[in-house]
């Protein structure tokens, strides 16, 4: 069967070596020669596969900015300190003549940020009645309502909008924020915020009056403010002060194959590719929380009460959160693979659709109101920005193993068909009739 398949097979060279009437030299050459084909075939192939899995996507500038509609970046605001609230839940746990010190512990319940000082040295000795569990109450109970924290927001300088109505509450391990984005807005709404910026619009600015402390978070449309927030990225907001911020925004763009391409190799994921718990859409920093709240689990069995997404029975007790604090350097710091000091060790690649935002200057003013006043402004259209390109798909990849193998065996997939016709189909076969072949080898010629 392998002598008739060698025969009549399309493959180039192959019937030269099983023809017993060639010299054995000649059945030797071209022996040598098809090896030599096939390995070079195969050493072509491997690196066109190699190039698709690791240059597939390349980035370029455009320029173009004529035609740019840029996004406002999602601004989102995380109440920091609410004294009033905070004094009043201690009144009701600890009673009026307390240790001052206790309403730290309600503060780092509330505002839990990985550490637990105050509990670990008032409520472990048993000297004063801590709550034990329910800490997800405790800090719902404390926060202030959106109408508590926002005063005025203004779109643009002239478009006043209810605050309430478009910065939306949303879980984050920071505890509740309140996001305003543009996937939020809805253009059939009475009082739609067209958030998007061009040369008709000009740059976008954006400003919130508070009435307590926060943290403003600038970010894209997809990510959530986290614990691993870049400083530069937390905007402070504080009472009897106006800040000003300018930022720049760099958009980055994917072309519509950018989708088909494989994770690996375009090295990002977009929103829709979500595996996370913590979270209905990717994004870096959602998989960095969702990482966060695996490691947790790992090391206490517990997590956060303040982690989105999480079960009453996944959530720490008094216990759990002296955990937590112990562990704080492994859970909190990130750090980069194979290294050696204590960290969070998370593969996490970037979003697709991660804009690059930068704050360039900011101002300060002293209004001596009981307010703060944050401003949010573009301090340009963008001239440039990032898009992604596919440079090898699934067809170049097709096309160059094709060529590679056309080009060293002469072969088709016709001939990699005749494979399995000889040796799954013929071989069923009870009885082959034989083909008439021609007396006369290639190896013989005729002289006239």
């Amino acid at each position: 069967m392998l002598k008739e398949f060698a025969d009549q097979s399309t493959i180039h060279g192959l019937h030269y070596v099983s023809n017993d009437k060639c010299h054995w030299t000649e059945r030797l050459f071209w022996l040598i020669c098809c090896i030599l084909s096939w390995f070079g075939s195969a050493l072509l192939m491997m690196n066109s596969w190699d190039a698709y899995q690791t240059n597939a996507i390349s980035f370029v500038v455009e320029t173009s900015s004529l035609e740019f509609q840029t996004t406002f970046p999602a601004v989102s605001v995380c109440e920091m300190n609410n004294i009033v609230n905070v004094q009043k839940l201690a009144n009701k746990i600890f009673g009026d003549n307390r240790n001052f010190n206790l309403d730290e512990i309600v503060k780092e319940i509330t505002y839990f940020k990985g550490t637990s000082y105050y509990i670990n040295e008032f409520c472990m000795t048993g000297q004063y009645n801590c709550p034990k569990n329910n800490f997800s109450k405790i800090a719902m109970s404390t926060r202030s309502t959106c109408n508590e924290v926002f005063l005025n927001c203004t779109w643009n300088n002239n478009h006043h909008f209810d605050c309430c109505k478009h910065f939306v509450l949303t879980e984050t391990e920071l505890g509740i924020c309140y996001t305003l984005t543009m996937e939020n807005e809805s253009p059939d709404s009475d009082d739609f915020i067209n958030m998007y910026s061009n040369r008709e619009t000009g740059p976008g600015n954006l400003l919130i009056k508070l009435s307590s402390p926060s943290q403003v978070f600038i970010h894209s449309v997809v990510d959530v403010p986290y614990y691993n927030t870049i400083s530069t990225d937390i905007l402070h907001a504080m009472m009897g002060i106006f800040k000003q911020y300018k930022f720049v925004i760099k958009d980055i763009e994917n072309e519509d194959e950018v989708k088909f391409v494989g994770i690996s190799q375009r090295r990002c994921r977009f929103p829709f590719e979500n595996y996370l718990k913590v979270s209905s859409k990717y994004s870096y920093s959602s998989c960095i929380v969702n990482c966060r709240r695996q490691k947790q689990l790992e090391m206490c069995n517990c997590t956060s009460h303040l982690m989105p997404n999480s079960k009453a029975s996944e959530q720490c007790d008094i216990n759990g959160l002296i955990c937590l604090n112990t562990h704080y350097a492994e859970l909190s710091v990130l750090k980069k693979k194979k290294s050696k000091r204590p960290g969070l060790e998370c593969e996490c690649v970037p979003s697709c659709i991660e804009a690059e935002i930068n704050v360039i200057t900011v101002e300060s003013f002293i209004t001596n109101e009981n307010e703060s006043i944050i401003q949010l402004m573009m301090d340009r259209l963008p001239a440039e920005r990032l898009k992604r390109n596919v440079v090898r798909g699934r067809l170049d990849v097709l096309v160059s193993l094709g060529g590679s193998v056309a080009l060293f065996v002469g072969a088709s997939i016709l001939s990699f068909l005749e494979i399995i016709y000889y040796f799954i189909i013929r071989m069923r076969n009870v009885k082959i009739p034989k083909l008439n072949r021609p007396k006369t080898s290639k190896c013989e010629f005729k002289m006239k």
